[in-house]
């Protein structure tokens, strides 16, 4: 049926000659299936969205997921190579199973994931915290372990992955948890990117006329510029979530959580 919908749009831009540009929610396993990519592509589909969820194999165990990161990096590849932009989206600081330990360091985990998306040539990233919804595996060992925030002082509008919501596997805190999520993502999202928007505006003249084959360096050209504007926006958008999350007082609420977990 994907395949039979894929189609459909590849002809019905043919008929139309207008054209789509499709962002979707993917799984990384299927960038096996190079008739599905092939659809996709002739579809319109530009952007895939995919979660890695982790790049560090202990993560990935407790997580249940089935895939080594060097696998996760093989299959990205494929998708990159058939010409989609990719958006990773991870989750930092996900605990251990019961009776695993791991004990990983922040600095550590920060560097697996930045050369997890170097490696994996990853276009833009979300970087989130686990959230301890309701009915989980998760949920249950860690409110078992009375690890979890009091909603009294960490409400429900914390619980969008942006905020550290439980006493994380040492030797990780909850404010070490949050920054590296924000490091990782800050790796990605520089100012510097502001360069590079103003470097393809000067270069897509030359590109557009002078080379031999000017859609080929069309194409690379414009992956260039998205990337450049995507991530440009990235670090404006953390700017002012960052500016908010000051104003918000979070920290202090954070304290007084700690506090009662301690007294319980």
């Amino acid at each position: 049926e994907t395949l039979r919908l894929c189609r459909m749009l590849r002809d019905y831009q043919r008929r139309t000659g207008f054209r789509f540009s499709i962002t979707v929610q993917i799984r990384l396993d299927r960038a096996r299936d190079s008739e599905l990519l092939h659809a996709m592509r002739e579809a319109g589909v530009n952007v895939l969205a995919i979660g890695f969820e982790s790049p560090i194999a202990e993560e990935l165990k407790a997580m249940r997921k089935c895939l080594k990161p060097e696998d996760m990096v093989a299959l990205a590849r494929l998708y990159h190579r058939a010409g989609f932009r990719m958006h990773g989206m991870f989750i930092f600081g996900y605990p251990a199973k019961e009776g695993e330990p791991f004990t990983m360091s922040a600095h550590d985990r920060v560097r697996h994931f930045r050369r997890f998306i170097r490696k994996a040539r990853i276009d833009t990233v979300q970087v989130l915290l686990p959230v301890p919804l309701p009915g989980t595996e998760m949920t249950h060992r860690l409110r078992a372990e009375n690890r979890i925030y009091s909603t009294q002082h960490v409400g429900l509008q914390y619980y969008d992955g942006n905020f550290p919501l439980f006493e994380p596997d040492a030797p990780l805190t909850s404010e070490t948890m949050q920054d590296a999520a924000r490091k990782i993502m800050g790796h990605v999202y520089k100012p510097h990117w502001m360069i590079s928007i103003g470097w393809n505006l000067l270069s897509f003249p030359a590109i557009a006329f002078l080379f031999h084959k000017a859609h080929v360096a069309r194409q690379r050209w414009h992956r260039r510029w998205i990337k450049s504007l995507y991530r440009m926006g990235g670090w404006l958008m953390m700017r002012r979530w960052a500016a908010t999350f000051k104003r918000d007082g979070f920290l202090k609420k954070l304290s007084r959580a700690k506090k009662q977990l301690q007294s319980d």
